[in-house]
């Protein structure tokens, strides 16, 4: 099922604000169309998937009758009526100079009631902040919607609710649930009366838990400081958070409806304040069974068995509190679901395999205790010009270190590689994609190995291992999958403890409960597992920032029981007993969709072993809660209640959540965790950064909590100010983050960069595993030789060429009209290249900041300002102003005569002429660097065209393809099918083949014509 996608343009409000009018009560926004056009995102697609609230939006603008376009194509309808602006760099900056703050209150001008005004080439309209995503929340984004729609389109996603005084933040999160992408469902009758129910999560306590807390310092302020305090306390458990189930016959319909067939068996969901997971089991037969025939929802009314095909649970449904507050209940729900037209939106579905492999990263390599001849032992090469499979020993590194060699010197890996899709598929599943022409042409000649299109593949695989292993992503043996409770606890919970049953019912429901309570503690269960068997694994999750926040258990292997009946299906599922607190030694995670890496790597599991008080380790008897580390508990702040109908309070919340600091905390942490965790580190300084790092993971948590809570943890104290040294890893990390970021004139580039930081560095110095990667990648790919590819010749490879003088046979006007087909081909993509870049605008605005900086302007002048007042000329006058700045000598003027120039040429502009006519710290350039970079950015405009005078018919129709493209398609792919029916219209595939060799393209084979070059393919049994 294709996913619809909208034209969502995104604004940088700092760009926005750059046109703000200060006015009595504040600041005012109304932008032409040119000056709306020069805010938009130069970086951004301005496309977005569908999602519940870009439908809502829909049908009030064109009515219920409403429905998404199948065919693929971008849906410009929203263009003008929703926009995405983009924060960055506002909340997150300090408020204390002068411009900051200037900066902060014209945003908060935007959130007033009259919104901002806006042209996006359909006339002036008005713009209200509107609702964002958890995802944009993380990227400070917001949703503005046009003012005239505002009201409609909440009513429709707040399911006609009028709510109040609420925890603002909460309903914020819970709006925002709308713009989750995923694949809208109809026509599933997922409103049919008893098909999906709620059932009451059950709870349970685990007594006297060491846990590592904080507490507050007793105000009720938005910001609080926090102190770490290590206790003993009893831990409260919601079992089931945010998971339910559904039926095989139901998941089945909604699979068909999602992609065509049934391969998924975990749905991640989205209805009207309703999200999380729902599992394919088969409770009808485990209830009927049992001898149950009815389900008691939330509410205390009876429901069919065979009735119902969702159960949810009460933590899945955000929204029942204030439905109760307004007088709504179940069967209101859905009178509200039907008038508005919601449906069920999937936003994530189980894999289809079960992995082997899975990825570590530097944060949880930080916390664990691996001896250095566990990482990698000192007397193994730097790289490899051999297998490391041909040492039988095992490191933690080895598994990183095989897949580059294999894919950069492995002569059968790399051939098997490709080879792999021809086996263990149906044909009419593998033909026809490029990667099955691939293999197929390979397994008939095996030397087109060496052709472009297979090494640079190889290539790119093995340069991402590499970069992966310089910053902790290490491969070893392990899974991720969802998180979940033991879901045969679950079941059980639904039978009715009461009902008279048969001989055999009972013989069922006696098994049903020593089943369930069988699942011992400090187990795990993931059905279908594939990666090597062992007797424990760790799981982990992300963010991980201290060890507290992993935990190990004990496979749990028994098959003859109920689980491996019911739940052998869910391989993408890993169950854990809700006793264990496992959700909450990992994180704080719970069961919506969360997703923990299951690490079965035996030098791993020993070292989190180390973790645990164990004399003697015994299966499913060892690992439990007192063994374990203490627990860090993240307290739940008190709510904060404020008016949804209050414009300054829901600015606010917005402000609160876009200043995340989540980023910082995590590098905060590693720079202690560094030495917390290193056991060469002086042990009172070790102690200090262990009980600094745990104390950030609580605050890390506190702060991804306050955009619900609305309460935010002081950081001063570690933000503001270094305690501790910043690793090289985190130095590193940081330029290989920002290595295709474009730089300035003057700075080095990227190598350059890198070759200053290995080599400021002793390494023989450093003694922490994860401080070393980037050096031992760095040595890996040095001494790892690359297997050398030389491309066969022609008549190695085709039949036709094996004869001789076979170009001479060639039709030449066939030829020449190939040839220029080929020449508009490439120059079609290079020219839909360059229109796609990003216009580099402001070159020269550092330039203008140093000036104003220099004369102590800055807080007095911005430089977004003034070139968003003279972007107000036109392209015409800009160069027309330019020509008269050389031909006056602008620099050489003297005070008089600088303002008659002003005077003459820019005359509306007179509150900037004493800016202007200050020459002062080379303030001549001011006027001449804005105007450049204006010039420049409106010639780089012109020259993206896409279409221009005296393209050839070929072009054209292959622009005109790309233009019309369907929004999920690449833009090589629309014109590279074109150009193939172009071709066709010149000569057959087959044939066309060998006029693409002769012109010495051989390499566009693969996007023109991947199915007619296997029939020209010169078959060989092995290549020489």
């Amino acid at each position: 099922m294709s996913q619809a996608r909208y034209q969502i343009f995104q604004l940088s409000a700092r760009a926005v604000m750059s046109y703000a009018v200060e006015t009595a009560d504040g600041y005012s926004f109304d932008l032409s169309a040119l000056a709306t056009e020069k805010c938009k995102s130069r970086t951004a697609t301005h496309e977005q998937d569908s999602n519940a609230l870009f439908f809502q939006t829909m049908c009030v603008l064109c009515g219920d009758s409403y429905a998404e376009s199948s065919d693929g194509k971008l849906i410009p309808d929203l263009s003008d009526a929703i926009f995405y602006m983009d924060f960055d760099r506002v909340f997150d900056r300090s408020a204390a100079s002068k411009k900051q703050r200037v900066c902060q209150e014209k945003a908060r001008a935007m959130f007033r009631p009259e919104g901002v005004g806006l042209d996006f080439g359909s006339g002036p309209r008005r713009y209200v902040a509107f609702e964002r995503s958890g995802s944009m929340s993380r990227q400070a984004r917001l949703s503005f919607i046009r003012a005239d729609l505002h009201d409609a389109v909440r009513r429709r996603i707040m399911l006609g609710m009028d709510i109040d005084q609420c925890q603002l933040s909460k309903l914020y999160a819970y709006n925002g649930l709308m713009l989750s992408s995923g694949a809208r469902i109809d026509g599933v009758d997922i409103d049919r009366p008893h098909r999906v129910i709620v059932v009451d999560n059950p709870t349970r306590t685990e007594h006297l838990v060491p846990v590592i807390t904080v507490e507050d310092d007793g105000t009720k302020n938005t910001t609080r400081k926090y102190h770490r305090v290590e206790k003993k306390a009893d831990v409260e458990v919601t079992c089931f958070d945010g998971e339910g189930l559904i039926s095989p016959r139901f998941a089945a319909q909604i699979d068909r409806a999602l992609c065509g067939g049934h391969v998924h068996t975990s749905f991640q969901i989205r209805l009207p304040y309703v999200k999380g997971m729902l599992h394919q089991v088969d409770f009808h037969t485990f209830l009927t069974d049992c001898g149950t025939r009815t389900i008691t929802d939330l509410w205390g009314v009876e429901h069919r068995v065979k009735d119902v095909d969702i159960i949810l649970t009460r933590s899945m449904c955000k929204g029942l509190g204030w439905m109760a507050e307004c007088g709504m209940g179940w069967p209101d729900y859905w009178d509200a679901f039907r008038r508005y037209r919601h449906a069920l939106y999937i936003t994530n579905v189980s894999k289809e395999k079960p992995e082997q492999f899975t990825e570590l990263n530097y944060q949880f390599l930080t916390t664990v205790s691996v001896r250095a001849d566990e990482f990698r032992p000192a007397d193994l090469p730097d790289g490899w010009d051999h297998s490391p499979e041909e040492d039988k020993r095992h490191w933690l590194t080895k598994q990183t270190e095989l897949a580059y060699y294999n894919f950069r010197a492995n002569e059968q890996f790399r051939q098997d590689y490709f080879l792999r899709l021809l086996e263990g598929h149906h044909f009419w599943e593998r033909k026809k994609s490029r990667e099955y022409y691939l293999a197929a042409v390979l397994k008939k000649n095996p030397r087109f190995i060496a052709e472009p299109v297979y090494t640079q593949t190889l290539d790119d695989m093995a340069e991402r291992i590499v970069k992966n292993y310089a910053v902790g992503r290490l491969i070893v043996a392990g899974d991720n999958r969802y998180l979940s409770g033991d879901l045969l606890d679950l079941l059980v919970g639904l039978l009715d403890f009461g009902q008279v049953r048969t001989k055999r019912e009972r013989t069922f429901y006696v098994s049903a409960f020593t089943n369930a309570q069988h699942f011992p503690n400090g187990a795990f269960y993931a059905p279908g597992a594939v990666y090597p068997p062992q007797e424990v694994c760790t799981l982990l999750r992300n963010p991980h920032i201290a060890r507290n926040e992993e935990i190990q258990l004990s496979c749990y292997d028994d098959k003859n029981n109920m689980r491996q009946f019911y739940f052998h299906q869910l391989t993408d599922v890993v169950m854990v007993n809700s006793n264990m607190l496992a959700a909450e030694r990992l994180g704080g995670a719970d069961y919506d969709g969360d997703i923990v890496k299951t690490i079965a790597d035996p030098i791993i599991n020993a070292c989190v072993r180390r973790n645990y008080d164990i004399a003697r380790f015994e299966k499913y008897k060892s690992l439990e809660n007192r063994e374990n580390i203490p627990l860090l508990m993240i307290p739940a702040a008190e709510p904060r209640i404020r008016s949804a109908h209050d414009w300054e309070a829901r600015f606010e919340v917005v402000r609160d959540t876009f200043s995340s600091r989540v980023g910082q905390i995590c590098n905060a942490a590693l720079d202690r965790s560094i030495i917390a965790y290193n056991e060469n580190s002086d042990d009172k300084e070790r102690q200090r950064c262990r009980e600094e790092t745990e104390l950030l993971a609580i605050l890390t948590g506190l702060e991804i909590d306050s955009a619900k809570s609305g309460v935010r943890p002081d950081l001063e104290e570690f933000l503001g100010q270094r305690t501790v040294k910043r690793t090289p890893f985190l130095q590193y990390k940081y330029l290989a983050e920002h290595a295709s970021t474009r730089r300035a004139w003057y700075e080095p580039t990227h190598a350059a960069k890198l070759k200053a930081f290995f080599g400021k560095v002793d390494w023989s110095q450093v003694d922490s595993n994860v401080e070393r990667l980037p050096y031992m990648a760095h040595q890996l790919k040095k001494h790892t030789p690359k297997l050398k590819a030389i491309p066969a010749q022609d008549g190695e490879l085709f039949i036709f060429a094996a004869q001789p003088d076979w170009q001479s046979k060639l039709d030449k006007d066939i030829l020449d009209a190939v040839a220029a087909l080929l020449k508009d081909y490439e120059a079609c993509l290079s020219r839909i290249r360059a229109c796609r870049a990003p216009v580099r605008s402001k070159g020269r605005k550092n330039d203008v900041e140093r000036v104003l900086f220099s004369r102590g302007q800055e807080e007095s002048w911005d430089a977004d300002e003034l070139y968003a007042k003279l972007g107000e000329l036109s392209p015409e006058r800009v160069v027309e102003v330019l020509e008269a700045l050389r031909q006056e000598g602008w620099q050489l003027l003297d005070g008089e005569a600088r303002e008659r120039f002003l005077l003459d040429w820019l005359p509306e502009f007179e509150e900037l002429f004493d800016l202007l006519t200050d020459f002062r710290s080379g303030g001549y350039r001011v006027l001449w660097d804005i105007l450049l970079d204006i010039d420049q950015e409106n010639t780089a405009q012109d020259r993206k065209r896409l279409n221009r005078d005296g393209d050839s018919p070929a072009f054209a129709a292959m622009m005109e393809a790309y233009q019309k493209k369907a929004a999920s398609q690449s833009y090589r792919d629309a014109v590279s099918e074109k150009c193939r029916e172009l071709i066709e219209q010149i000569v057959k595939p087959a044939i066309a083949v060998r006029y693409v060799v002769a012109l010495g393209k051989r390499g566009l084979l693969w996007e023109l014509l991947p199915d007619a070059v296997l029939p020209n393919v010169l078959e060989v049994r092995h290549a020489e």
